[in-house]
């Protein structure tokens, strides 16, 4: 059998690739690399988009749906108020929707397609930096790591982020590469690096965190000496990194100070953080693991396996780059998050690193190719599979997103006003959001439209539109309903509260109207009056 890791082209090592060919089966028998990181992609895919259309939406997502149903400038006044950061991620969601009709599903179908490239990239890297079976094993692990099958059924752009920041890297690789050798116009790829940074900033503003991480390879390479040239010629290297890097962040920001300036309105629900027990469980399992504990466990001793084999067994050394590569990837934005929260106010949210599990996959794979038997590789690729599997199943559960069961309070209300005589005239009260009363279910019917289609809204004081917020100014439960000349029937959709929605059902009342019907459902209280 033959070694795990054969073909190798990491950009500090004296042509590895081709000392590995002589000992790998000739290159008409091996399966093209194109071929391999595709089927691996479509995997990851797949994984991530089976199931995906089962759970309801919820507050998240229906931001997403508030944003990316308005036109293009109404986008760009939107963004100029709040959630900048996602502004370019709306911008896509538009044009996708332009010609995809919208679904709970579709709107998540970008985020399982983003998963199989980022899974298709994952392998390319993982081949350049540690040889192909290697590549192979990162693309899988990442296809199933619970942070990665989370993001694939996430109306957000989370996944996306994995796909900008393994394709960054590749680009970082094979520019450095070509420096270094003095071959195929290096330049060309350090302005694609540079073109990249500004795409990630614009996409999710954490992701720039990586050019740091970057930085710290970039100096570890240098301090090794390694490829042609030696030092020198990585010397070199990290100095066209600084032109593309520096131009970047001079582009950036604009976008940055605007995006920055929207933090409080942004971030004011993420909880402060304090050194303790409950820091260490997001970082050490709930950031790329979720709640698998055991898999936390698992894969962090991977990847300390990993990258201690990779320095200390001599065969191993030629992976010494997707160590270097990996590690600061995984461990400086997160301790730059941690340590910005500590000094200024609360910045960390797990999820947002998302655009790391490319690097914790292939550090992890280069735990499971620690041994030349490819067999104990697949076994333990095999119990990674195992261990994440009831993550995957709790993932795609009606309820999963933040215990939501909107989907089924809108399956009622599409029911009954289906049921109702032709011509009836409804209105809507948005009452408080179930769990979270500091809001309406104004959310629920951005996630799901169609239930409450030509509806008189009774609640509206200025649309989100005029104001270029997400959400609409709104009346309070104890101003007087507007006038309803016209309307038939007039729903009541929320949390109940001491105000809600007793107050407006004793004026509907007082002018003679009677409860039609009533349905609790899932902390939802749908309830109909009609003229008695």
């Amino acid at each position: 059998m033959p070694p795990a890791d054969q073909e190798i082209d990491a950009p500090t090592a004296n042509a590895p690739g081709d000392a590995a060919a002589g000992a790998a089966r000739p290159a008409s028998r091996r399966v093209p690399l194109w071929l391999v990181s595709v089927v691996v992609g479509v995997l990851a895919a797949l994984v991530s988009a089976i199931g995906s259309w089962t759970p309801s939406a919820w507050a998240d997502e229906a931001a997403t749906m508030s944003a990316a149903r308005r036109s293009l400038p109404e986008l760009w006044h939107m963004v100029h108020h709040i959630d900048a950061v996602h502004g370019l991620y709306y911008a896509g969601l538009h044009l996708w929707f332009t010609v995809v009709p919208y679904s709970p599903f579709t709107l998540r179908l970008p985020s399982a397609l983003a998963i199989g490239v980022a899974a298709a990239f994952t392998v390319v890297l993982g081949d350049r930096l540690a040889g192909r079976w290697t590549g192979i094993t990162a693309g899988l692990v990442f296809a199933v790591l619970p942070r990665v099958t989370w993001a694939g059924t996430e109306g957000r752009s989370y996944a996306a982020t994995a796909v900008v920041s393994v394709v960054l890297t590749l680009v970082l690789v094979i520019a450095v590469r070509r420096t270094t050798e003095r071959s195929g116009r290096p330049w060309a790829w350090w302005v694609l690096y540079g073109v990249l940074v500004v795409l990630s900033g614009l996409l999710f503003v954490y992701v720039v965190l990586i050019v740091w991480a970057h930085a710290v390879t970039l100096l570890l390479w240098m301090l090794r000496r390694g490829g042609p040239g030696g030092r020198r010629s990585h010397v070199r290297a990290a100095l066209w990194w600084l032109v593309p890097t520096a131009t970047a962040a001079l582009l950036l920001l604009p976008f940055v100070r605007l995006a920055s300036g929207e933090t409080g309105a942004q971030l004011f629900s993420l909880p402060e953080l304090r050194w303790g027990p409950l820091l260490r469980t997001l970082v050490f399992t709930v950031q790329f693991f979720m709640s698998a504990k055991l898999l936390a466990w698992v894969g962090w001793a991977l990847i300390v396996f990993g990258a201690v084999g990779t320095v200390v067994v001599p065969r191993l050394r030629l992976r010494a780059p997707a160590v270097e590569v990996t590690l600061p990837v995984i461990v400086l934005p997160p301790i730059v998050v941690i340590v910005a929260s500590q000094l200024t106010h609360p910045l960390y949210n797990a999820r947002y690193f998302t655009f790391e599990t490319p690097f914790v996959a292939l550090a992890i794979a280069l735990g499971l190719t620690l041994v030349p038997w490819r067999v104990v590789s697949a076994l333990g690729l095999a119990a990674i599979v195992v261990l994440a599997q009831p993550q995957w199943h709790l993932q795609r559960l009606p309820t999963a997103k933040d215990s939501s069961t909107w989907a089924q309070a809108a399956a009622y209300l599409t029911e009954q006003r289906a049921a109702e005589p032709r011509g009836t005239r409804d209105a809507i009260y948005y009452g408080p959001l179930p769990l979270h009363v500091n809001r309406t279910t104004e959310f629920v019917a951005a996630a799901y439209p169609e239930a409450f289609a030509g509806m008189r809204d009774l609640t509206l004081e200025r649309s989100a539109v005029d104001l270029g917020q997400l959400w609409a100014q709104r009346r309070s439960a104890a101003d007087p309903l507007p006038d309803l000349t016209g309307v038939d029937r007039v729903w009541f959709v929320g949390q109940p509260t001491d105000d809600a929605p007793e107050r407006m059902q004793q004026q509907l009342v007082a002018d003679g109207w009677r409860v039609a019907t009533d349905r609790r459902d899932g902390g939802f209280l749908l309830r109909s009056f009609e003229r008695g």
